[in-house]
C-alpha cells in the first residue's frame, strides 16, 4: 500500500490557478481600457504628489522654515564655501612653509588658586 503525496494535489491546484491567473492578466492587459485606466491612475498619482509637495511648501513657509529646494541650495553653497576654505588653507600652509613648527595651543588661564595648608 503506497501513500499518496498530500502536497501533490495542492501543487497541481496551484499550478492550474497560476495558469488561469496568467491568462486572465494577459487578456486584461491587452485591452485599451486597461491602458487608459493605468494612465489615469498614474496621472492621478503624479497630481497627488504635486498637491502634497505644494501643501508642504506652504506649510513650511507658514512656519517660516526653509523648503526642500532651499535646503538643497544651502547645502550646495556650504559645500562651495568648504572647498574655498580648503584651498585657502592649502595656500596658507604652502606660504608658511611645510617645516614651520606649529605653535602650541595656549592654555586657559588658571582662575582658582590651590588652597594653602598651614
Amino acid at each position: 500500500m503506497s501513500k499518496a503525496d498530500p502536497g501533490a494535489f495542492f501543487r497541481e491546484l496551484l499550478g492550474q490557478w497560476e495558469g488561469v491567473a496568467n491568462q486572465f492578466g494577459t487578456e486584461l492587459m491587452k485591452s485599451g481600457e486597461f491602458a487608459r485606466t493605468m494612465q489615469g491612475a498614474t496621472s492621478a498619482s503624479l497630481k497627488a504628489q504635486e498637491v502634497a509637495k505644494d501643501a508642504m511648501s506652504r506649510a513650511l513657509a507658514a512656519a517660516n522654515m526653509p523648503s526642500r529646494e532651499e535646503m538643497v541650495m544651502l547645502g550646495e553653497r556650504i559645500g562651495a564655501v568648504e572647498e574655498r576654505l580648503s584651498r585657502i588653507e592649502t595656500l596658507l600652509i604652502k606660504l608658511a612653509g611645510q617645516d614651520a613648527p606649529r605653535p602650541d595651543r595656549p592654555k586657559p588661564p588658571r582662575t582658582k588658586k590651590p588652597s594653602k595648608k598651614d
